[in-house]
């Protein structure tokens, strides 16, 4: 194969907003490659029922939103075999055809934005991220293994995996889980590490600081945690970590929709005295969350999962300090530009917030850690790695067909 000729490849948009970091992470990619990709041809096939929220179409772009009247019966059959595979279904059924706005179209690959079950429907050299395997290295958090959760990912990742032209890993430890739980071809699995969303702005003014400060009545000094609240996410021992602070002027902003936990953690709260000090904002819409970073004291990620988080580099980005995990993955993610704690002791994430609030010097450098991290992986070197590993995966799949 000519690696520098121009390929054809379809990307599939099916991400949601209510998806969180998923949505975020499909977004910033095809943001990415439209404004800083210059080597393919694309078409995004818009196949959800939102608006895509920002501009994506222009030169070596095509937009094709697949009509709703079609959506409605497949999104109904994609939900039926999930509910199977939830029950024990391990080989798919192959009950949904492409869309034929896409099979009239010849792709050298297709792109999925997100782990889909049409990445081994579909007869396509299929291009896919896992953004992690907690389902099997953390099955006690029922978020990833309850109500037939673990067998739903596992129908998923085992049809798909080993059909891959190229998997898309957050680091070299999503790299290591894969490999270990899969055994791909490890030429078809790839580091992409993770970018804060590119599709928000930060050139952020002091009027729209003032803005969200009034909007939301915020402290003078508080923690920023923006999550929704899985047991996983670990509010808990971070609100009894605020319980035992040396001071008592700090207060920790919460912001993530009412769901899940959210009770348990305002009772907690409660229970511990702290209903004044612990701010739950509700969901926050995209053009607050970045002031929100910029007035923190502190970004506080007590996490019990990685390996890297996606708010840990849209702190770094908006010179926001960081605390997080002191766990495999994370550690690798923050290094220097951040304090470290065991997300299993309150005690341990109170040290880490007093440390970093009581020395002002300390908390400078991380922040310049953080912007340095940063400078380091940007938009552009997304797009390109990206556009690298396409051409990659297209030259091993034609060199396969021409043995």
């Amino acid at each position: 194969m000519d690696r520098t000729r121009s390929l054809r490849v379809g990307i599939f948009f099916n991400a949601r907003r209510d998806q969180g970091g998923l949505y975020q992470y499909a977004l910033t990619l095809v943001h990415c490659l439209r404004h800083f990709g210059s080597r393919h041809q694309y078409t995004l096939f818009h196949a959800t029922l939102e608006p895509l929220p920002a501009t994506l179409d222009g030169a070596r772009w095509e937009i094709v939103t697949l009509p709703r009247r079609k959506q409605a019966p497949r999104l109904a059959l994609e939900l039926a075999l999930m509910s199977l595979a939830r029950r024990g279904l391990r080989r798919p059924l192959r009950i949904i055809p492409p869309y034929p706005e896409i099979a009239t179209r010849p792709m050298d690959l297709m792109l999925y934005v997100k782990p889909t079950l049409h990445s081994f429907l579909w007869p396509y050299q299929a291009v896919f991220p896992i953004h992690d395997l907690q389902h099997l290295l953390q099955p006690h958090f029922p978020e990833v293994s309850a109500g037939g959760e673990r067998a739903r990912r596992e129908f998923l990742y085992r049809n798909a995996v080993p059909r891959a032209a190229a998997i898309l890993t957050d680091s070299e430890v999503g790299r290591e889980d894969v490999l270990q739980a899969y055994d791909p071809d490890p030429s078809r699995v790839y580091p992409l590490p993770y970018l804060a969303p590119t599709y928000l702005r930060r050139d952020l003014t002091a009027a729209d600081l003032a803005r969200v400060r009034r909007r939301y009545q915020l402290p003078p000094i508080f923690l920023f945690y923006p999550s929704a609240f899985w047991p996983h996410k670990n509010h808990r021992n971070l609100i009894t970590a605020l319980s035992l602070l040396q001071r008592a002027d700090v207060h920790l902003v919460l912001a993530g929709s009412p769901n899940h936990e959210y009770e348990k953690l305002e009772a907690h709260s409660r229970q511990l005295g702290l209903a004044e000090r612990v701010h739950f904002l509700g969901y926050v819409p995209d053009q607050d969350v970045y002031p929100l970073y910029r007035l923190a004291a502190a970004l506080v990620m007590p996490t019990f999962f990685g390996p890297t988080n996606i708010p840990v580099l849209e702190a770094w980005s908006l010179g926001c300090p960081v605390i997080s995990s002191d766990i495999r993955g994370i550690r690798q993610q923050v290094g220097d530009a951040g304090l470290l704690a065991d997300p299993n002791d309150p005690r341990a994430i109170a040290a880490a917030i007093d440390r970093l609030l009581g020395d002002e010097e300390l908390r400078q450098q991380v922040i310049q850690r953080g912007r340095e991290r940063v400078a380091q992986w940007t938009p552009a070197h997304f797009a390109h790695r990206l556009e690298d590993i396409l051409t990659h995966a297209a030259a091993i799949q034609e060199g396969q067909r021409g043995d």
